[in-house]
């Protein structure tokens, strides 16, 4: 039985070696080896493209044929290389910062890993998209600050850079922006109303830079808004906000908690709303509205998910809409995307920071404000906001 035994675990180990060997082996080495390097490709047709280009070509007829690589050095000497498998005729050359001719090669490789000759073409990319977004931007004077916008037609992955100067005039990075979207409106605020030096600069993934553009503008004074002026104000067709012992004026008490302006939880779609007077006329620059702070209602429950901000200076006492103006519409976005009910710890920071909506610079001065919530994360229209804060030019 021991000499049964001692043959089975040299025999286990045995094989054990043989496996391991195998298996470094077919790690490290291709499966089909040999030195003899496949042809070029040939029939190359370029197509310049913004920032990149499309080679098509035919492929050689080589049987080990795997990829295809195409090749080239930018202006700061880095090589970016991309790959097209044997499946396909074409490949995009990306990351070119400008319209300036490039070289590129083209290799094909087989199996065993080895390289053609290279295959030297020209192309001259079309004005990249960098480029393009920094043509567009357009920039002005801001409540605090300033905003731009700008046009992102292939809904590049672009970097807006804010610069401005800090107290001894030295330039600095202010903020930066990230999008992929085609066209938006940002600001940066929290500066005196008193020239300023502000500068953009563009950066695309592949570290492509605009120029800068340097403009001086002075921000549009605005204020936070003194609370202690606010006062409730019902108009006939409002909701009730004082189920669950909540009230209008724990809106602007400064107390983030479970006391909040609370239209209830029935089960009604028609658009809820909820009013107040600011105690003075202003032209509003942003808000900031926070719900009940727990995980109940963080992106759940009655706070409100989609809902409007409307503003008036004299208001038809029956309550009608006609002299009220939307200053904008917000969505209440969950960070992780997670359904309702799971909560991240990014969505409890979310929840903390609360919603903050930009009121767009040419919206009038008001003084009284509606929210209406068309949705909350219940589905119905109740709502409950525990505080709000306003921001605004009031002289």
């Amino acid at each position: 039985m021991k000499k049964h035994n001692l043959f089975i675990i040299f025999l286990g180990t045995m094989i054990s070696l043989f496996s391991l060997q195998s298996c470094k082996d077919d790690e490290n080495s291709p499966i089909d080896k040999d030195g003899k390097a496949p042809g070029q490709v040939f029939n190359v047709v370029v197509e310049n493209m913004p920032g990149a280009a499309l080679i098509t070509y035919s492929l050689p007829s080589d049987d080990d044929l795997l990829y295809v690589i195409a090749e080239y050095k930018n202006k700061h000497g880095k090589v970016f290389d991309f790959r097209a498998s044997y499946y396909t005729n074409k490949i995009k050359v990306e990351g070119f910062g400008d319209t300036d001719e490039y070289t590129v090669n083209l290799y094909a490789v087989d199996r065993s890993e080895n390289k053609s000759a290279p295959l030297a073409i020209k192309i001259n990319p079309l004005e990249p998209q960098v480029q393009l977004t920094a043509k567009s931007l357009n920039v002005q004077p801001d409540f605090g600050g300033m905003s731009f916008t700008f046009k992102n037609e292939t809904k590049a992955d672009l970097a807006f850079i804010v610069i401005t100067t800090d107290v001894d005039g030295e330039e600095m990075v202010a903020e930066t922006f990230y999008t992929a979207r085609d066209s938006a409106k940002y600001a940066i605020r929290g500066y005196a109303a008193e020239p300023r030096l502000f500068g953009i600069v563009v950066r695309d993934k592949w570290d492509n830079l605009s120029d800068t553009l340097y403009q001086n503008l002075t921000p549009v004074y605005e204020v936070k808004l003194n609370k202690s002026l606010f006062r409730p104000i019902v108009f006939p067709n409002d909701a009730d906000a004082t189920h669950w012992d909540g009230s209008l004026e724990y809106m602007w008490n400064d107390i983030v908690n479970d006391k909040a302006a609370h239209t209830g939880n029935d089960a009604s779609t028609t658009p809820k709303h909820i009013s107040f007077d600011l105690g003075v006329g202003a032209k509003l620059s942003r808000i900031n509205l926070k719900t009940i702070p727990d995980d109940k209602h963080w992106f759940n429950d009655v706070s409100p998910r989609f809902y409007e901000i409307w503003g008036s200076l004299n208001p038809d006492p029956s309550g009608s809409f006609d002299s009220w103006t939307k200053l904008v519409s917000i969505e209440n976005v969950k960070p992780s995307g997670l359904s309702i009910g799971t909560i991240t710890e990014d969505d409890r920071a979310a929840g903390r920071n609360g919603d903050d909506a930009d009121i767009p610079i040419e919206m009038p001065k008001v003084r009284y404000l509606r929210i209406v919530c068309t949705k909350n994360w219940s589905g119905n229209t109740n709502m409950c906001i525990s505080e709000i804060t306003i921001w605004g030019d009031d002289n």
